[in-house]
């Protein structure tokens, strides 16, 4: 994978943002039929990226005109002063394996940390479980879809802060 820019996301790539996450999410071989019923929870709208409880954080390669979408993001938010949740992570699928992802982990990482956070969550897909633990997130259960009816998705934190 060719360098990469991270840096913060502006309204101006919620479309963009969006289809990378259907995009991302398909490549898991899900049916067209499941892709339409996730498709509310994988839409960013140019107020959530706006908003002070957020920070969505896009991959840029440098290889790549500087108007070409990110191609991967992340997006935090804040769920209280001391816990935020990893609301997204996607790559682009021609970048899945590169390294992207674990860039834009680390990235995520620190920038809770940045701002205090003892814990993150994360709310999985099973797909990316594997990632994420390998990655030193614990998993501590399971949570309910928001999209599909008697799904359970795997829910995993990662510490922030050393334990005393």
């Amino acid at each position: 994978m060719s360098a990469l820019t991270l840096r913060p996301l502006s309204t101006k790539y919620s479309a963009d943002i969006s289809a990378l996450a259907m995009r991302s999410k398909a490549h898991w071989g899900y049916s067209p039929a499941f892709m339409q019923q996730c498709a509310h929870e994988l839409t960013y709208s140019a107020q959530q990226i706006g908003h002070k409880d957020f920070d969505f954080v896009g991959a840029f390669s440098r290889s790549t005109s500087h108007n070409d979408g990110p191609i991967g993001f992340y997006a935090l938010q804040r769920l209280s002063a001391i816990q935020a949740e990893l609301l997204a992570l996607f790559v682009c699928p021609s970048a899945i394996g590169c390294g992207v992802g674990y860039i834009l982990l680390r990235h995520a990482i620190n920038r809770a940390k940045s701002h205090h956070f003892k814990t993150m969550l994360i709310y999985s897909d099973p797909n990316a479980a594997a990632f994420y633990a390998k990655h030193g997130a614990q998993r501590i259960g399971t949570h309910p879809s928001g999209s599909i009816v008697g799904r359970e998705l795997p829910v995993y934190q990662i510490p922030l802060m050393p334990s005393a």
